[in-house]
């Protein structure tokens, strides 16, 4: 029994090992694409005359798609099979970017690209739960993110060094060859997963997403976070490529540095939620998004942005990990997907809007890009505030046990001062 025993301890680490291994070469290819449409593709857009209300578009385009992500676990991948042909697919819009290098289709091919992604997502959150120990999964999930992050990295490094030579859309097409190759390998995971699962309704994701309350505070506190951040976005290139002149490769060399920010944050943030709760890094990654939008309204030269770059890694890396940890401690894995999917349509609504506000503001002449940049920064840390409210399990804490003794002394003295004016204005009526 014990010889039994050893050969099927064996037999399972080696399918754990090889799991991993393709896990991240499929991960590498979505971190080389999302590296590219996220971080070169606006600059891109913006050296060829792409106004800023065109490049909120494409900023809108990723949470429009998970807004219809709702639908993915009617519509979506159910396998693992399933999973690469979404991403296979998607990666392949970004060649077509290449052939029809106009607004339109740029913003519309990215949008097929964000919901190839979108709809894939919940089938990655079951994969995870099915393929990696409870124990460990916050360090194994951290490791193949951390091979995600290091080929993002890479990939904008040299895709912005390429792009100022060969030119920005024969980059996005090559990225999208080499994420489709990448997307292969999720096909031969081996993992309790198959394609009778249960499927979900639109209306069914939003009431597991709604039935979780600690994930429901995750999402009304990534509502403000994010909606800063992602206000914000359009403006970063404008401040990239206007007020201080960068090149591609300058924006690239931005990402690789916080792309290394986030490979190493991945590594650590995995242990710490093991050990500590996905919430603790959600609320330092929530002061930390501030931060990198303080420093971009005020950056006089890149150097300021090299130091927000890697801030941002950081920051990014918490978010990511952080909200995937709460969905596996929260929701049980035949509910995941749904969950996943409900918490996308929140955000997708939020990032829809968002990203024109700002930009509407900026182009309409009503903010300064300095001005816009701060109202993002207050909205990202009314968000921050949120998540240090939450406790571990994602319930909400009263503010008296949150705030420092002399704020919340100061507080009270306020109040007291607030009932006696209203009383004095109350008696001389």
């Amino acid at each position: 029994m014990g010889i039994f025993g050893s050969a099927a301890a064996l037999s399972g680490q080696s399918t754990l090992r090889r799991n991993v291994m393709l896990d991240l070469i499929s991960l590498v290819g979505v971190g080389i694409t999302v590296s590219i449409v996220a971080a070169l593709l606006p600059g891109i857009s913006r050296h060829a005359g792409l106004d800023p209300l065109g490049i909120a578009f494409l900023a809108a385009a990723p949470f429009f798609a998970n807004l219809l992500g709702v639908f993915a676990c009617q519509w979506g991948p159910r396998s693992q099979r399933g999973l690469a042909a979404f991403r296979a697919g998607g990666a392949l819009l970004l060649v077509l970017m290449f052939l029809m290098p106009i607004p339109v289709a740029l913003a519309a091919l990215a949008t097929g690209y964000w919901m190839a992604l979108a709809f894939s997502n919940p089938v990655q959150q079951r994969l995870w739960g099915a393929m990696y120990p409870a124990s460990e999964r916050g360090r194994m999930v951290g490791m193949v993110q951390t091979g995600r992050s290091a080929a993002a990295g890479a990939a904008v490094l040299v895709g912005g060094m390429l792009a100022d030579r060969i030119g920005g859309m024969t980059v996005v097409a090559f990225a999208g060859v080499v994420g489709a190759l990448c997307a292969i390998a999720s096909s031969r995971i081996t993992a309790p997963i198959t394609e009778d699962a249960r499927t979900f309704s639109a209306r069914e994701s939003w009431a597991a997403f709604r039935s979780r309350p600690g994930l429901v505070q995750v999402g009304a506190a990534q509502t403000f976070y994010g909606g800063g951040l992602i206000a914000a976005g359009p403006l970063l290139a404008l401040v990239q490529v206007d007020r201080l002149g960068l090149t591609i490769a300058d924006i690239g060399v931005l990402g690789i540095l916080g792309s290394i920010a986030a490979t190493v944050a991945c590594l650590v943030w995995g242990s710490f939620i093991d050990r500590r709760g996905a919430i603790f890094i959600l609320r330092i990654g929530g002061f930390l998004g501030f931060i990198v939008l303080a420093l971009y309204a005020a950056a006089p030269s890149i150097e300021i942005l090299f130091l927000a770059s890697i801030i941002a890694g950081v920051a990014n890396a918490s978010t990511d990990l952080g909200i995937s940890a709460v969905v596996s401690e929260q929701v049980p894995q035949q509910e995941r997907g749904a969950a996943v999917a409900g918490f996308n349509a929140l955000t997708g609504a939020r990032g829809m809007i968002a990203p024109f506000l700002a930009s509407i503001a900026v182009q309409a002449g009503i903010l300064s890009v300095t001005h816009a940049l701060v109202v993002c920064a207050l909205a990202t840390g009314v968000g921050a505030c949120m998540y240090l409210r939450l406790s571990r399990d994602g319930a909400p804490r009263p503010w008296r046990e949150v705030m420092p003794r002399p704020a919340v002394a100061g507080v009270e003295r306020g109040r007291r001062l607030a009932r006696t004016l209203v009383v004095s204005v109350m008696t001389g009526l």
